[in-house]
């Protein structure tokens, strides 16, 4: 074991000569001076774990010196001993050295054993806040990434490794104080009025007297308090300003806006770093306080590298059960993962930003539907030949699709195969195309009751699809044509147009069959799509409160 340094003080030259032989005979590191002030400037610059001084030292008391000593190197031992006799020590000398040896050997075990505790204290503070921001696409990992930074800088300021865990821990604890905010105003993509932004900007205050009954090692009060205040005192909650914030807060404002401009927020997508960083440096003085700014242009050059595009993971089930797992088990640096709770929901995602891996749970759906929805999903080009995981409920499933880039993981799941499975096949490459392009599946056929006219129509226009869909209701019978689409014919006996288009949304039984490819001889709906599906949505929501449905 690496045993610390020892530092001898004593005016006595010949006793202190006597001490440094013998101890460094032992094997031990040994530092020795008769003056004061260098005796400070060797414990600020070495590893020193034990001072030896006698009782009796000229010009200052013992205490006082103690005090001095602690103050210079925080957590060293002083060991005061006697006048030596005969210029010797009044124990054996072996028993002297074992137990300097012992003392610093208890020392370094301890100084261990804290460092383990805090690090695990570190750890299980990030993984609660991770879990309780486990199925927030927005803000999930943020806490962790501004405790990274905001611990750099303060590091890079030179302040003390207190003062940075300091800061570390208020960054990852800052905003569980918003626990009682309504989810939708924090997801709320247009401007809060000023009543709704109240509960936000209590958010600070509500932490601190969340965490009022924990006893921390380090006063975080005042950071996490302050946190959102601005350097001009235009910040909330106390409109404080300058150094009337703590540093620590000034140092997560930054951070905290860092993080909030480079990741996708509900009312906009992300910024670049160089965009974020110009917008920082725009409000250094204002917002933010130029000196910790111009620390922070310092980190970000050296330890923050830009980030790389991450892989995206969309996965299909009714509860993010499944979602919770896999963010809680992979790199959030190294994947985005994006949950879908139906078929439809799933497909428009996938059309919005086109996944590198689908993991669908098939007990979502009927064995039809399923068969179905990956039928529909090759006929996507931004889905298509991406590879697939399905989760199934036992062995005895069918596996009907087979291929190098779709595997099976039967129930009751192990995440540790299945996040294994998802690390394999983002890696995997696909093999280049052979033969001739796809082509368009034909003659796709289903039951209302699992897609309703609206639901397939969502799925063709998602992917801009011209067809045919053929639909029999009993003795009843309807065509609705699609062009790139949009929907532009329908016909249901004595029904035409946009009227047809209604009655057909409203079966909630029967059979369809779509057939690719084909146009209608004429046009007969002008309606912009989206809108003729939310008129056909409100028709049949009427109808049903006037059957008291």
């Amino acid at each position: 074991m690496q045993f610390k340094g020892v530092l001898i003080f004593n005016e006595d030259t010949e006793e202190r000569k006597m001490l440094s032989h013998l101890l460094g005979a032992h094997g031990m590191t040994v530092f020795e001076t008769s003056r004061v002030l260098e005796a400070v400037h060797i414990l600020k610059t070495n590893d020193i774990g034990v001072v030896i001084a006698p009782q009796s030292l000229n010009g200052v008391e013992a205490p006082e010196f103690k005090e001095l000593i602690e103050k210079s190197r925080p957590g060293v031992n002083v060991l005061f001993i006697g006048a030596c006799a005969d210029k010797g020590i009044a124990v054996g000398k072996e028993e002297f050295c074992d137990f300097l040896r012992r003392s610093m050997n208890m020392e370094t075990e301890l100084r261990s054993e804290a460092e383990g505790l805090k690090q695990f204290f570190f750890a299980f503070a990030e993984r609660l806040i991770q879990i309780f921001e486990v199925n927030n696409r927005y803000f999930f990992n943020n806490d962790h990434m501004v405790a990274g930074l905001s611990r750099k800088i303060a590091q890079k300021m030179g302040l003390d490794a207190d003062m940075a865990d300091a800061v570390r821990m208020a960054a990852l604890l800052r905003d569980i104080g918003k626990v009682g905010i309504q989810q939708q105003l924090l997801e709320e993509k247009k401007r809060l009025t000023p009543q709704e932004l109240i509960p936000i900007k209590n958010h600070p205050i509500n932490t601190v007297q969340i965490l009022k009954q924990i006893k921390f090692p380090w006063n975080v009060d005042s950071i996490i308090a302050q946190h959102h205040e601005h350097y001009d005192g235009g910040g909330y909650p106390l409109g404080l300003k300058g150094r009337q914030i703590s540093l620590g807060a000034r140092i997560i404002g930054i951070a905290d806006s860092f993080y909030a401009m480079t990741t996708d927020r509900p009312y906009r997508m992300a910024v670049s770093r160089d965009e974020a960083v110009k917008e920082i440096l725009k409000k250094a003085g204002s917002q933010f306080d130029p000196e910790v700014v111009e620390v922070f242009l310092g980190v970000i050059r050296e330890d923050v590298p830009e980030p790389g595009a991450k892989r995206s993971i969309l996965i299909l089930e009714r509860q993010p059960n499944i979602s919770a797992l896999i963010r809680l088990s992979i790199d959030a640096k190294e994947a985005d993962i994006t949950h879908a709770a139906n078929s439809f929901d799933a497909l428009r995602h996938a059309r919005q930003k086109s996944p590198d891996l689908v993991v669908a749970d098939v007990e979502i759906l009927d064995r039809d539907a399923f068969l179905q929805f990956y039928t529909v999903t090759q006929e996507i080009a931004s889905i298509r030949n991406k590879p697939f995981i399905f989760i199934v409920p036992d062995k005895d499933y069918p596996m009907n699709f087979k291929g190098r880039r779709l595997e099976y993981v039967i129930k009751p799941l192990n995440i540790t195969e299945l996040t294994a499975k998802i690390a394999s096949m983002l890696e995997d490459k696909p093999e280049a195309a052979a033969g001739p392009p796809h082509e368009e599946a034909k003659g796709v056929t289903g039951t209302l009751k699992d897609f309703s006219l609206t639901d397939i129509v969502q799925i063709l226009n998602l992917g801009l699809k011209t067809a045919k869909v053929e639909i029999v209701n009993g003795s009843r019978r309807g065509i609705v044509y699609l062009f790139h689409g949009r929907v532009v014919h329908a016909d249901a006996g004595e029904f035409k147009g946009n009227s047809a288009f209604f009655d057909m949304a409203g079966w909630e039984s029967g059979t369809f069959q779509i057939l690719h490819g084909q146009r209608p001889f004429e046009e007969n709906i002008t309606m912009d799509t989206m809108h003729l599906l939310l008129e056909a949505s409100r028709i049949i929501d009427e109808a049903k409160e006037g059957r008291g449905g």
